[in-house]
């Protein structure tokens, strides 16, 4: 995450930059960074003040941010589907989303979202779900093709996995848990079955597209209390970003292409800006280590250049980048008065992944 601040005669502005996985997780090891050059990311940590925090899902610090209590998972659902345009009113929701198992060595593995569902597929598939469950009080909404959402009229008694954290790992150790996860777990199950025998998945696979064989239940919760936070603007576009930002009553925007652009942007909208980054977070996810390197110099040459240049002519008062991913949390604060901590020497990032 990046804290900037461009200065004015009046005010000084400034930006958070949240990037997620701009530090692997730990059991990826170093290997990946061995031929990594990154100058200005390494100046930036080296002069800058870091500090290490306990892990933090990306969707937990940002509710965080917003004042969001914690339910019993980060209330994702509610909140995405307020930004996808249908009120949750008092009921208890649940991220439904639809997703492609795949059998690895005697074990189902999470292969990720189906990304490229188009409406009709989504309403046929949805409709077969609700018409299984109907007896059993279970309603699923699809107001986006690939963002499903689960209707309870209370708690259901479970902690849920991100969606995120589950991605390429066993299934069985993600499921829901807590009093009532049998019950979820048959949900699942009756879900999977249904989706099996449909005849939308027996299309797809025909043309060789992903098929939706399961939905993964995580973010529940009601509606919660939004605090305004210190931010006038947000800079990203996923959807808990938009709902965030709607509910907050700050300005939301989309991410410009560099920080040359986000500098002249962000100038007119407001002093505080936060900015969302989940570029090498997504490639990641996607199990590419080298579009994840590509993502990284792409930061380095677009965002982090740019931004330590204004740094430097004192158009920014501060820069704080906080990385986070699911086993660390970095946050480093560069200011133009510590740019001129010649002796602390930059040192590759991978250092700063096995410290965090």
């Amino acid at each position: 995450m990046v804290n900037c601040t461009p200065q004015t005669t009046a005010h000084l502005m400034r930006c958070t930059l949240l990037i997620s996985d701009l530090l692997l997780p730990s059991a990826l090891g170093s290997e990946p960074y061995k031929d990594m050059r990154l100058p200005m990311l390494e100046t930036l940590l080296a002069r800058g003040s870091v500090v290490l925090q306990p892990a933090l899902e990306r969707d937990a610090w940002l509710c965080r941010a917003f004042g969001i209590a914690k339910q019993h998972d980060w209330p994702v659902a509610p909140l995405t589907l307020a930004a996808d345009g249908v009120d949750p009113e008092h009921y208890y929701w649940l991220r439904a989303d639809p997703v492609e198992l795949r059998l690895e060595r005697h074990r189902l593995v999470m292969a990720g979202g189906v990304t490229d569902l188009d409406a009709n597929e989504s309403r046929d598939l949805v409709a077969a779900l609700n018409q299984h469950f109907a007896r059993d009080g279970i309603t699923l909404l699809a107001p986006f093709p690939q963002r499903w959402y689960l209707r309870a009229d209370r708690a259901p008694g479970i902690a849920t996995t991100p969606l995120t954290r589950a991605a390429n790992h066993d299934i069985g150790r993600h499921l829901p848990q807590g009093d009532a996860a049998l019950d979820w777990h048959r949900v699942i199950n009756e879900a999977q079955m249904v989706l099996h025998e449909h005849a939308v998945n027996a299309a797809r696979e025909a043309r060789g597209a992903a098929t939706v064989n399961s939905v993964w239940l995580w973010g529940g919760g009601t509606a919660p209390a939004v605090s305004r936070p210190s931010y006038q603007a947000a800079w990203g576009d996923d959807a808990l970003i938009r709902s965030l930002a709607a509910a907050a009553g700050i300005a939301q925007h989309h991410l410009p292409d560099n920080g040359t652009a986000w500098l002249t942007a962000a100038a007119a909208v407001g002093e505080n800006h936060l900015l969302v980054f989940n570029q090498p977070s997504d490639t990641l996810r996607a199990g590419d280590i080298t579009a994840w390197c590509e993502q990284l110099a792409m930061l380095e040459r677009d965002w982090i250049t740019p931004l330590l240049s204004a740094l430097r002519a004192r158009k920014i008062s501060a820069i704080t980048l906080v990385a986070i991913n699911s086993d660390n949390l970095l946050e480093a604060t560069l200011t133009p008065a510590q740019l001129w901590r010649f002796w602390r020497r930059a040192r590759p990032l991978a250092s700063y992944a096995s410290a965090a």
